[in-house]
């Protein structure tokens, strides 16, 4: 069984019988500091940073480092060296880690986003590989974006996918949905999960409303608050 745990904003913990995953742990000045990896002991444990931004990069997953942890960082993230098995990574790269196949995309905003192969899974982190199209700026901008944006998902076109996460901002006004209803068109992803969509859990309904999520609104997991298990 797999299980996939909301932490916070881009923060989700995937969860095998052999390994657990920790992605954009974000705790939002410690209000939302909810894992606790000593239950993980006898578990690989793999922290992902996608860029720098503070809402994705929190200097709380340090406080791992004497565990049994492997931190893959964009390689904009700065980081006191003494801290051990870091592994900073580049876009458009692929690593192997500890028996993780991980590969990355280039973000169309900072960092990375990455597709991990692992335990028989692969998963998508896109980070804030979004389609950012923002109403008040001007048309080249967007259209930069979308370029930039579409480009990448088609690096992944076809792919199969057990578990994503992706951008769902409602800033974005009606263009919220470009970058789900992109990539749910062009990748095989059995559970996507919406993120970066801080406390607005609004979101949930405007998807489920939206005609053009019609054809995968059933795969659209539905997240209700910090803390909360899925099993799949």
């Amino acid at each position: 069984m797999t299980k996939v745990t909301y932490l916070y904003h881009s923060g989700f913990m995937v969860e095998t019988d052999k390994s657990c995953l920790v992605f954009d742990y974000y705790t939002d000045g410690g209000a939302m500091d909810n894992i606790d990896l000593a239950a993980f002991e006898n578990k690989n444990v793999y922290v992902f940073v996608s860029h720098f931004h503070q809402d994705h990069y929190d200097r709380e997953i340090f406080k791992w480092k004497d565990k049994n942890v492997r931190y893959i960082l964009s390689r904009d993230c700065i980081f006191d060296k003494s801290i051990p098995n870091v592994t900073r990574v580049s876009a458009n790269k692929g690593y192997i880690i500890d028996g993780a196949q991980i590969e990355t995309l280039k973000s169309t905003d900072e960092g990375v986003a990455y597709i991990v192969h692992i335990d028989g899974l692969t998963i998508y982190h896109a980070g804030d590989l979004n389609w950012w199209h923002w109403n008040e700026e001007s048309d080249a901008f967007n259209n930069m974006i979308k370029r930039q944006y579409t480009s990448e998902i088609n690096k992944i076109k076809g792919m199969s996918v057990d578990i994503g996460f992706v951008p769902v901002d409602t800033r974005l006004g009606d263009k919220y949905i470009l970058a789900i209803d992109y990539l749910m068109r062009n990748v095989d992803i059995k559970h996507i999960f919406p993120m970066h969509f801080w406390k607005d859990y609004r979101i949930f309904d405007l998807l489920k409303g939206d005609i053009r999520t019609k054809e995968y609104r059933d795969r659209i997991m539905r997240i209700e608050g910090p803390g909360q298990v899925f099993e799949l």
